[in-house]
């Protein structure tokens, strides 16, 4: 996805657009929507897809049920009646492209939890709505092509709607051609014919974008354990099976060279928290319990005796490695437990990440030594890292909401035209700091 825009979702009252780049950093202060905003990311990431029920409460995140979802009007309005999620992004896999995507849903409240009503998507010319939000299991479909639009109407329950996917929705079109009787002759009827069958397959190219579904990682990672039984290594948001894949990808039968040893030791001596990870077993076999031990100066520590920030980091270096060319990461304040000059690596880490292989990453944080080291790495040119890779978002609260401006970063890191705001705290403090 390049841009989703919001609207009608807790503080984001007004409709908000922001970019999404292969770097994205969410700045601003507590309560301004940020980590509400990643969990949107994931949603409209399953809404492409075709999850016509994506689950606004899965971990790590929680934003609750429709009242608590949809912006607060005050009075007597309450709360929003619908609120809208929406994507755009470049598609290509079809012949003939690439082609600009949107799609866009809105939700409005049954039994007190966000229900999809209305599902869109388009393609320059070409388009597809679902409408199902009359509530008397009438389901509504137009397409939208250059020959013209076409609809069907279907009677259909909220579990049959709910596992229905994009290219489903096209089924009843078919029909419709097939008892039509067109006669190939027939211009009209040939482009009718190709006009729904370029959506169908459009339709369905979408849902495979399912595969890079976005990744979220929970604000604080599970707790080190001094031992460890043998687990299977799932990926879970808070890291718990980060311990169990160390296991297996360092274990010394492993080989002489090992990319994610390496980089995992590189990125532990460039932040200063450790010079290597290792795994004692503590027992000849696999199934025997082992110990994650790491090595600061001198001999190993068990993880649990070394700073807490090297297990709160552990899940996120671990897990950005080992994902695909293409994965999306949602990041919470990733610098969670650590030191300015860790901090200051891990940012330098996450553009490595995005651009050495890239992955796209989306970090919420407080830390401005992360967002600065990116803006050095853009003046040095490190890691290939350029301005159009990173997006710098900044949530300001004001009297309508939340606003999010979208930051430019030029070639030497300087941040252009922030709002007036920005920053505005930290500049007051030096003064009082400097007497001024």
């Amino acid at each position: 996805m390049e841009r989703i825009i919001i609207e009608g979702v807790r503080c984001f009252q007004r409709r908000q657009s922001a970019s999404l780049k292969p770097v994205t950093i969410l700045i601003g202060e507590n309560s301004t929507g940020k980590t509400t905003f990643l969990a949107l990311v994931r949603i409209a990431w399953d809404l492409r897809a075709g999850n016509f029920a994506p689950d606004f409460n899965e971990e790590p995140f929680e934003l609750g049920a429709y009242d608590q979802i949809a912006s607060y009007r005050g009075g007597k309005e309450g709360c929003a009646r619908t609120f809208t999620i929406e994507s755009e992004a470049p598609f290509s896999d079809y012949a003939g492209g690439p082609y600009a995507v949107t799609v866009c849903a809105e939700f409005g409240s049954r039994g007190s939890q966000p229900n999809l009503e209305t599902w869109r998507m388009q393609v320059g010319q070409y388009g597809l709505k679902a409408d199902y939000g009359s509530g008397t299991n009438e389901l509504a479909l137009i397409i939208f092509t250059p020959s013209g639009s076409f609809s069907e109407k279907l009677e259909i329950g909220d579990d049959l709607f709910r596992s229905m996917r994009p290219s489903s929705l096209l089924l009843p079109f078919h029909a419709s051609l097939q008892r039509e009787r067109l006669p190939k002759a027939e211009k009209a009827g040939q482009r009718k014919v190709a006009d729904v069958s370029f959506l169908s397959e459009l339709a369905y190219d979408l849902q495979r974008l399912g595969a890079s579904r976005p990744y979220a990682f929970a604000p604080i990672r599970t707790r080190p354990k001094r031992t460890y039984d043998p687990i299977k290594d799932v990926p879970e948001p808070g890291g718990s099976h980060v311990p169990m894949v160390l296991a297996k990808t360092l274990s010394p039968n492993r080989g002489a060279r090992n990319e994610l040893r390496e980089t995992l030791d590189k990125f532990g001596k460039d932040s200063g928290l450790f010079h290597n990870v290792e795994v004692r077993r503590l027992g000849r076999t696999e199934s025997d319990p082992f110990q994650i031990r790491i090595k600061v100066a001198g001999p190993a520590f068990n993880l649990i005796d070394v700073g807490y920030g090297v297990s709160q980091v552990l899940p996120i270096i671990v897990d950005c490695l080992r994902a695909p060319k293409g994965a999306t990461f949602l990041l919470q304040q990733p610098e969670v437990h650590l030191h300015p000059r860790a901090q200051a690596e891990l940012g330098s880490f996450l553009a490595f990440i995005a651009k050495e292989q890239k992955k796209r990453v989306i970090i919420e944080t407080h830390s401005d030594y992360i967002v600065d080291r990116i803006r050095m790495d853009i003046r040095e040119g490190k890691h290939h890292l350029n301005p159009d890779d990173v997006a710098l978002l900044y949530f300001e609260r004001d009297d309508g909401g939340v606003t999010i401006h979208e930051l430019r970063i030029d070639e030497q890191g300087n941040i252009l035209n922030p709002p007036r705001g920005y920053r505005q705290f930290f500049l007051d403090e030096e003064r009082k700091l400097l007497g001024c």
